[in-house]
């Protein structure tokens, strides 16, 4: 493999040079750059009030370099911007629309006010490491974005930015500098390895710098003291040695008290939000989480044995909202503080309380009951996916895992049968599976077995995806190069298994960061072909979700691919293995900052839907107002109903989902049984300041979504990612499986298993098995009509294959049938052989199989468990 360009010092070493230990997080310089850098003397140009603003943000400095010599030459910012910038927005040549300068932070508004003529800013240093920015003269030709996508952009931008304190750009920058061969790319133990070092020499030399100025003859000034400090407290931040972390923030905060006060807000903030965090891991609140982390709290009073670093975050608290008692973020953490000393709501002071009256759940179907310990899924990590599949073909579910962290393997929870899981990841094969934020399952060859999909790099470095064979007796095999999917490398968290060409073979849609998406078409013969460009889909764009579903009813398979900073791309099959993009006629490109995504019939109208989460509302402050009832301006997630004519219409506010969170893992299935698909989202920003309650909306008959958040305990206030509704208890009642932990290894926790409290609705679970069609029955329409309680009929859809982008349910359907159902029929469509079967006389609260071609359906024997052990007549009530 090629060695890194342009070293030279030998593998192994850093070359940080000094400027690394001067880094910031964005958070740091919105507060204080004005006062340590030169922007801080600069005079605001007040006819410069909002203007067509753009951006090139580039990795290291020396990218910066680059950049700005290549302008100078008379290269079109544009044209460099989509070539070199790692913004989202480079999509469209940088463009970040029409924006209010005084919105922007400090460091970017003073950049554009001072521009005194010239076309571009010099450096500015941003959180995702340097940045160039302009003021076009005009609104460039988007030919691909629309006036709604540009007011989204702009809508993003005048939001108030979430504090960060988590060291992940430090660890990153650190990552990307460090001297390596291009292997590491296909190696996921070396790729650990650079992580560990390049962490070490990055702490290492920040420190010797630090040490070096102090002991100076000319002492350095505070700035100077500033920068270093917090650039040493986010690296040990992101390692976990939080008490280093907040002695150098401490450091920090006294020059910032010293000589430069405007810095302290910022860091009031840094220390208040590192010693909440130690007080959470010194208490063990990650690991053994309990109720503690659930929000609103189930048990007033309940708190943290160890109380003196939440009460050093309360005081950092309060002394910044001494000053800015306005402000909803740091108001919101000072109120999870007081939880941690089992003084919310009574102690907290009256003018910045935020009351948990404002969580309360207007509907309830019963409180929910962690068990991930009891049932031996006692698993703590970091980011990353979950699926839960029957892998072992024996009836039971298992559940398996992936983490972002390069350093941490795959895991698999092999099912025991008696309501426990034990840990087989050596047994499988799967320890040195390490890294990858998302997985998705299949059965790719056609031979029974449920394979495995694992997708690395997204949000980070480009590394090589894994396609791990099942091999029908509880192990996997890399097949990977075997099977032709090594040939490109590339960042991305999503993927979608579908048959695009009916020919009875999964083929593979992989979304792809700032590269193009691919597309895999099965050969039959274990091996795929990569057919992205003759499909006309592999379009460049900053892809985070993708869903497969036949949104037309044409009998061909359709993706929807979801895109931060750009529109979103609904690729219509043609039947000859090419598509075209309809997402503009369709009325799906926003929200334009989209994450997870995911098709499903939310109206039982027989036609799929699409939801879409939005990354754009990253801001603790719009979540809290949409509490208070206050105003909003970050875009929300979408949900589009499908109008049976190939366009779709917007229901998102009709359907109360027009509601600011901070969404990043979610999923879908039907809690309550009553037929109608209900929503878990996962939130989470990499910040360990990033702490909401993830939410559970339940299906109120296709009309609305109701937050049955506090009444069902589901709250879980830490990260968020893969989402799974499964029967682990095979008692007809889905429960809610979360792989929680965050971006960084020093805010991993521990998996959630959210156990259904039951109730006495009827369900039928469908399994089918294709013959002619794919073995597992992806893309099979399964309709159950009912009458319930002796009333009219009704119908009930669901699609074999669709789930979340972030998360796999199983394949088998999990139907709700609501009260007193008798099933008056079952129907299943194969699209790929275009056959119907229909059976009478089905029997509710069963296990069955349908057989494609088959005259009738199977019966299958599942045995009632409880998760944790004990009697399953005791129930979950």
């Amino acid at each position: 493999m090629d060695k890194t360009s342009g070293s030279t010092q030998p593998p192994g070493r850093s070359r940080l040079p000094k400027w690394h230990a001067g880094r910031f997080p964005l958070g740091f310089f919105v507060c204080v750059c004005a006062l340590l850098s030169p922007c801080a003397h600069a005079q605001t140009d007040s006819s410069i009030q909002e203007a067509e603003t753009g951006i090139i943000v580039t990795r290291t400095a020396d990218q910066a370099q680059s950049v700005l010599r290549a302008l100078k030459a008379g290269m079109d910012f544009g044209v460099l911007a989509k070539e070199m910038s790692v913004d989202p927005t480079a999509v469209d040549g940088g463009y970040m629309g029409h924006l209010k300068l005084a919105n922007l932070p400090t460091p970017q508004r003073d950049a554009l006010s001072n521009l005194h003529g010239e076309k571009f800013s010099g450096i500015v240093p941003v959180a995702a490491g340097f940045a160039i920015l302009t003021i076009f003269p005009t609104a460039p030709n988007m030919h691909e974005m629309d006036v709604d996508a540009m007011q989204a952009q702009a809508q993003a931008a005048n939001v108030r930015q979430l504090l960060n304190v988590d060291g992940l750009a430090e660890a990153n920058l650190a990552f990307t500098q460090f001297a390596k061969s291009n292997e590491w790319q296909f190696d996921p133990a070396l790729a650990c390895t650079i992580r560990k070092e390049s962490l070490a020499a990055a702490i290492q030399r920040t420190e010797q710098v630090i040490a070096s100025e102090e002991a100076s003859p000319d002492k350095p000034a505070p700035s100077e003291l500033i920068r270093q400090n917090v650039a040493l407290a986010e690296l040990h931040a992101y390692s976990g040695d939080m008490e280093a972390s907040i002695q150098a923030f401490s450091k920090a905060y006294d020059a910032a008290s010293a000589g430069v006060p405007r810095a302290v807000p910022y860091l009031q903030q840094a220390l208040g939000v590192a010693y909440l965090h130690l007080a959470g891991m010194e208490n063990g609140a990650f690991r053994n989480s309990g109720d503690i982390d659930i929000f609103p709290p189930m048990h007033p009073g309940e708190h943290y044995a160890k109380q003196e670093n939440s009460r050093q975050a309360i005081k950092y608290f309060l002394e910044f909202l001494d000053s800015a008692p306005q402000d909803l973020q740091v108001r919101w953490l000072l109120n999870l503080a007081y939880v941690t000393v089992g003084e919310y709501p009574a102690g907290v002071p009256d003018k910045f309380l935020i009351a948990p009256s404002l969580f309360a759940s207007k509907q309830d179907i019963g409180r929910f009951k962690d068990v991930a310990v009891a049932a031996g899924l006692n698993l703590y990590g970091s980011a990353g996916g979950v699926v839960v599949d029957d892998f072992e073909n024996n009836g039971l579910l298992d559940v398996v895992t992936s983490s972002k962290d390069m350093c941490q393997s795959m895991h698999y929870f092999h099912n025991n049968g008696d309501g426990t899981f034990t840990d087989r990841t050596m047994q499988a094969g799967l320890s040195g599976q390490m890294g990858g934020l998302n997985l998705v399952e299949a059965d790719y060859n056609n031979d029974g077995c449920m394979d495995l999909l694992l997708l690395r790099g997204g949000w980070e470095l480009p590394g090589r995806m894994s396609l791990l064979r099942n091999n029908c007796n509880g192990t996997f095999t890399d097949v990977t190069h075997a099977a032709g999917l090594d040939q490109s490398v590339f960042s991305s968290q999503n993927a979608a298994w579908a048959d695009i060409d009916n020919d009875g073979y999964l083929d593979l849609f992989v979304g792809a960061e700032k590269t193009p998406s691919h597309l895999f078409h099965n050969k039959g013969d274990g091996t795929f072909e990569d057919i992205s460009h003759a499909a006309g889909v592999d379009r460049v764009a900053f892809t985070k979700g993708v869903a497969a579903a036949d949104f037309d009813k044409d009998g061909y398979v359709d993706f929807y691919v979801s895109n931060t900073g750009g529109p979103n791309f609904l690729y219509h099959n043609n039947h000859d293995l090419t598509f075209t993009d309809i997402a503009r006629q369709a009325g799906v490109e926003g929200p334009y900052q989209g994450f997870a995504t995911w098709a499903f019939d939310y109206d039982n109208d027989g036609w799929p839907d699409i939801f879409v989460n939005a990354y754009t509302n990253f801001s603790i402050d719009q979540v809290v107002r949409g509490y208070l009832g206050m105003s909003t301006s970050a875009p929300t997630d979408k949900l589009y109903r499908n109008l049976h004519n190939g366009t779709f219409q917007d229901v998102t506010v009709e359907t109360g989902l027009d509601k600011q969170y901070m969404t990043m893992g979610s999923g879908f299935g039907d809690v309550d049984n009553d037929g109608y698909l209900d929503i878990y989202l996962g939130m989470g920003r990499p910040s360990f300041a990033t702490l909401m309650p993830h939410i559970l909306l339940r299906n109120d008959a296709g009309k609305r979504f109701v937050d049955i958040t506090a009444s069902s305990g589901t709250g879980e206030i830490d990260k968020g990612h893969g989402v799974a509704f499964a029967d682990l208890e095979r008692n007809g009642h889905e429960d809610i499986i979360t792989e929680t932990g965050g971006a960084v290894p020093a805010d991993g926790h521990a998996m959630r298993v959210f156990r259904n409290p039951g109730n006495d609705n009827d369900w039928i679970n469908v399994r089918v098995t294709g013959v002619k069609s794919n073995r597992s029955g992806v893309g099979a329409e399964i309709k159950v009509t009912v009458s319930n309680n002796g009333a009219g009929e009704r119908s009930i859809y669901r699609t074999v294959g669709e789930t979340s982008s972030f998360g796999g349910n199983p394949m088998e359907q999990h139907i709700g049938l609501g009260h007193g159902a008798k099933i008056v029929n079952l129907e299943v469509y194969w699209p790929a052989t275009n056959t119907r079967q229909q059976f009478n006389n089905v029997a509710k609260n069963e296990f069955i199989e349908v057989k494609e071609f088959g005259s009738a359906y199977t019966r299958l024997k599942r045995k009632t468990v409880r998760l944790g052990g004990g009697s399953p007549a005791e129930g979950n009530k």
